[in-house]
């Protein structure tokens, strides 16, 4: 759900920086809880999922404000138009 919202709002880059962010840091994290720290699957699983939501709440937020697209406004667009 928060991918539809987001996705939307940014440029083509912007995408495709959103996904590779979100896979590289999900395996960081899953690499620090599970071999780092060395917790088992139950022990971690709970710090895992809760790290993986703050993970994607916050890239989506660094992605918006590096890679969003530009706004157009109607004076852009009445402009483009008469210009034709």
């Amino acid at each position: 759900m928060l991918d539809a919202l987001v996705l939307k709002r940014l440029t083509k880059t912007g995408v495709i920086a959103y996904f590779v962010g979100q896979v590289v840091l999900f395996a960081i994290w899953g690499f620090y809880v599970f071999g780092v720290k060395d917790s088992s699957l139950d022990e971690g699983e709970m710090a895992f999922i809760i790290g993986m939501v703050i993970i994607a709440l916050i890239w989506a937020g660094v992605c918006l404000m590096v890679w969003k697209k530009p706004k157009e406004t109607e004076d852009s667009l009445n402009t483009t138009e008469t210009k034709s």
